[in-house]
């Protein structure tokens, strides 16, 4: 991690078109509250979120309101390890890993002023649980004892998530599950007396998680003013002091967001490397970077017979050159990785390098038709993706993948996602670090999407087998080499087209105190430390 305050002269280095890009963002937001004031932070979001609800698909930009708003039992520090939020110390596992204890912190309280317990939590899990809430998180549950019954419309309740007592949560699953506190202690924790009430069915669309009124998080939700801001004010019964009085996210395009940190409009930002030279020139601002676990990847629909075979995803792997991506897109801010897995249970060397031959081969023996064309799909606003689209485009057209690129909002991708009518979606996120068994929820055979994580519904049972083997130990040195197998049967089956980890680039206003950055992407921001946060 590096820290740095720029110089002289970076604002004016923005150029005309920069600045006049961010007077039009401003002027859409009359009121331009926040801009320069002690205690009101702005920060930018970097896409338009859509609802603020744990039970919907994961999605960026919502997860990161969220992040201000919820708390969860658990998160990740700037190390990525495990890290108590609402629990007290890290979970407690028995020996046969099929019983897991979380003890709440004491004196805990929702924004409202209503006591923060066990119940909540289970009253949380319970819904995460029960597809019929919506909920797209339910297969991160299947090892807990009943969660097969709620699922299937046989029971009201998940009987192995149990309050002990006000502040301690019992969990209890059929089959050993030593990661679970790490699968889904990250969740944010809704309140049962304002949501208890409401029926399974009614939850998942329910208003509230339009406008949350009642918050655990650091912050309390006032508004969201479409296509402005989100505006957060400080959460008076927060588990520690708030500082920070209101919080502006700002969903603008990261040129933009560039320049309002320039002219101090914008207090904190992740910029694109392409503009780390004009930030670090600027008077009055910070940079921190950091190695990151979430990756850029291309999500490849093996719903459709064309991409079933990996030969054609090994050869898109081997068309595109990705460490020319890095090193020119990012500045060589960036690492090429060939799995899912983060760090030491990678495997070793890059084992699709850039290789058009060997690409036109693998396409050739898959049977691949090169007169039919391919749409890649992604969410225009982030320099590096935009570029990276082009690029693709170009170095899969030059071994018979005709492709052909459509810019989609948000929304439009999500459901893409979930009719399964894309073909190739580029997208970001994903950390895998601090517990890597949720790999699973993106890779596993019943994690399809929405009801999991798994987009391109890939899927391998073998895969799928080492997983839950490494979850069925609790010793930390086995968990790891059954998980190394397993990243080396999912970098040979090639679920995804990784293209890159960025390293995340922060950018903020010198007077913001406290700020501690992080190498997690934008979309599982989790910031942990809002309490040593201060404006001057």
């Amino acid at each position: 991690m590096r820290g740095r305050i720029g110089g002289r002269g970076g604002a004016a280095a923005l150029g005309a078109v920069l600045a006049a890009g961010a007077l039009a963002a401003c002027s859409s937001d009359p009121t331009q509250q926040g801009a320069g004031d002690t205690g009101v932070l702005n920060m930018y979001l970097y896409q338009k979120p859509k609802t603020f609800s744990p039970l919907a698909p994961n999605n960026g930009p919502d997860q990161l309101v969220m992040s201000f708003i919820f708390d969860s039992l658990y998160g990740a520090d700037a190390s990525y390890e495990l890290t108590p939020r609402l629990a007290e110390a890290a979970p407690e596992v028995s020996g046969d890993a099929k019983t897991i204890t979380i003890k709440l912190k004491p004196g805990l309280k929702w924004s409202d002023g209503k006591p923060l317990t066990a119940k909540d939590v289970v009253f949380t899990y319970t819904a995460l649980a029960d597809p019929e809430t919506g909920s797209a998180q339910s297969g991160k549950f299947a090892a807990v004892k009943g969660a097969k019954e709620l699922a299937d419309g046989d029971a009201d309740t998940l009987d192995g998530v149990t309050a002990v007592d006000d502040t301690t949560v019992k969990i209890t699953t059929t089959r050993p599950a030593a990661g679970l506190a790490g699968l889904i202690g990250n969740t944010p924790i809704l309140p049962e007396h304002v949501l208890g009430a409401v029926p399974d069915k009614d939850l998942g669309g329910h208003a509230f998680f339009t406008r949350p009124t009642v918050s655990s998080g650091a912050f309390t939700f006032v508004q969201y003013k479409t296509d402005q801001y989100v505006e957060l004010a400080a959460n008076p019964n927060h588990r520690e002091p708030v500082s920070i009085k209101k919080v502006y996210l700002k969903p603008v395009t990261s040129d933009v967001a560039t320049a309002q940190l320039g002219t101090g409009e914008m207090d904190l930002v992740q910029v694109a490397p392409t503009d780390l030279p004009t930030v670090e020139a600027m008077d009055g601002v910070k940079v921190a970077t950091a190695k990151s676990p979430g990756f850029n990847r291309i999500a490849v629909n093996q719903s459709q017979d064309r991409f079933k075979d990996a030969k054609v995803r090994q050869a898109m792997l081997h068309a595109i050159d990705r460490k020319g991506l890095v090193d020119k897109v990012l500045g060589g801010a960036g690492t090429v990785v060939d799995s899912s897995f983060y760090g030491e249970l990678a495997p070793a060397g890059e084992r699709y390098p850039y290789d058009p031959a060997k690409a036109k081969s693998l396409l050739a023996e898959a049977g691949w038709d090169p007169s039919e064309p391919v749409t890649l799909s992604w969410v225009p606003g982030q320099r590096d993706r935009d570029t990276a689209a082009t690029v693709i485009q170009s170095q899969l057209g030059a071994v018979g993948v005709k492709v052909e690129l459509e810019q989609v909002q948000a929304d439009a991708l999500l459901s893409s996602y979930e009719d399964r009518s894309f073909d190739l979606a580029l997208f970001g996120g994903g950390n895998y670090a601090t517990e890597p068994s949720t790999v699973g929820t993106i890779d596993g055979c019943d994690a399809g999407y929405p009801d999991g994580g798994n987009i391109g519904h890939f899927c391998d049972e073998e895969l799928d087998r080492l997983l839950e083997r490494a979850d069925a130990v609790a010793d930390p040195a086995e968990r790891k080499g059954l998980f190394r197998r397993a990243a080396e049967i999912e970098q040979a089956g090639v679920p995804y087209l990784w293209l890159y980890n960025p390293d995340t680039i922060w950018a903020y206003r010198t007077n913001l105190a406290g700020f501690e950055p992080s190498g997690m992407p934008t979309n599982e921001l989790g910031f942990w430390n809002f309490a040593n946060w201060k404006l001057s």
